[in-house]
């Protein structure tokens, strides 16, 4: 019940944001105000919804703590030195869970949100009660990749889909994927024992593989397409996955069924140490926790009236049009702006 309550919250919490701060084609998306006679002060996604959130999953670890000094009720600065406990003004942190394949058999990955984005941290070699569910024990794509962390090479890459929504494509309608990828379904042999695939990007052609997702017995390595490359110094990680449940040779085309598509951007973002995102830079990065910390280093932050910072990328502080008093302290929020789907 507890946790229901949690997620309700959320849940409302995201709605009010919306109804009340739409407007010039965007929503802004608030988190709850606070003020400045609160020394201390910790957003995470159950009170900014801007933070990546899994409601269904109970994911997203995402966290951003304010520490004032020099308070008064008008004005109050986050500091960019190092107090006692070596902490700034603003800390950020977010750390990566895990999260089961929407296609349970290639097993489960680290999902890591960061700056209200939902990431790709890596693969894992676990197996919880719900791939077991599936039937098979497996770690398919972890198993398939080389690199398996991306955080031991300091970068991510954005997930951009992933999914077991059944879709039927045939020899004269590819598989439209992002990123300018699509994988065509060129020929099955009349005792449909074997299928050969042809993947594409922007056009051109980069790799050709034969699946043979018909035979009798036939495995997960038998059923999906695979791609991998090197994303930065990560060698031979899979980008992208394509689970095949049956193909079907025809008279005039061939065809097949989807059940389970998997993709990650072969653009990675980089992680490093000291990296800036406007006031906020890169602390540190473990690959072993996978844990990613964020601080204001060399970027004081002053509050005061009527005032609107940006954060870091997309993530905003606003303060409220008020002369604060001791009993009414200046008021204050972040937000994150997002394009209106009204």
């Amino acid at each position: 019940m507890k946790k229901m309550s949690l997620i309700a919250a959320a849940g409302f919490v995201f709605l009010l944001a919306i109804m009340i701060s739409g407007a010039a084609g965007n929503v802004e998306i608030k988190g709850i105000t606070t003020d400045v006679g609160v020394p201390e002060f910790t957003w995470t996604n159950a009170t900014f919804p801007g933070f990546y959130s899994d409601i269904d999953k109970n994911l997203g670890a995402e966290q951003i703590t304010f520490r004032l000094s020099n308070v008064y009720p008008t004005i109050a600065t986050l500091s960019d030195q190092p107090d006692a406990n070596n902490n700034r003004g603003i800390v950020y942190t977010t750390q990566a869970q895990i999260k089961t394949f929407k296609y349970k058999p290639w097993g489960q990955y680290d999902v890591i949100g960061f700056l209200g984005d939902k990431y790709f941290a890596g693969y894992d070699s676990s197996v919880t009660s719900s791939v077991a569910d599936a039937g098979e024990h497996v770690a398919f794509l972890y198993d398939k990749s080389k690199s398996r962390n991306l955080m031991t090479a300091e970068q991510l890459s954005k997930i951009l889909i992933d999914n077991n929504t059944e879709m039927l494509i045939d020899s004269s309608s590819p598989l439209k994927l992002e990123e300018g990828y699509e994988l065509e379904l060129k020929s099955i042999n009349v005792n449909e024992t074997k299928a050969i695939l042809e993947l594409k990007k922007n056009g051109q052609v980069i790799d050709t593989k034969i699946i043979q997702p018909s035979i009798l017995g036939a495995t997960v390595t038998d059923k999906t397409y695979y791609y991998k490359k090197d994303l930065g110094s990560a060698v031979d990680i899979v980008i992208l996955a394509v689970h095949f449940k049956n193909v079907f040779h025809g008279a005039n085309k061939d065809s097949g069924t989807i059940d389970g598509i998997f993709q990650i951007s072969d653009s990675p973002t980089s992680m490093k140490t000291d990296l800036q995102y406007n006031k906020m830079s890169i602390r540190n990065v473990d690959p072993t926790s996978i844990t990613i910390t964020m601080d204001n280093k060399d970027n004081q932050i002053i509050l005061n009236k009527n005032k609107d910072v940006v954060l870091m990328q997309n993530i905003h502080i606003k303060t409220a049009d008020q002369d604060g008093t001791a009993a009414t302290p200046l008021r204050y929020y972040i937000y994150s702006e997002e394009p209106c789907k009204c």
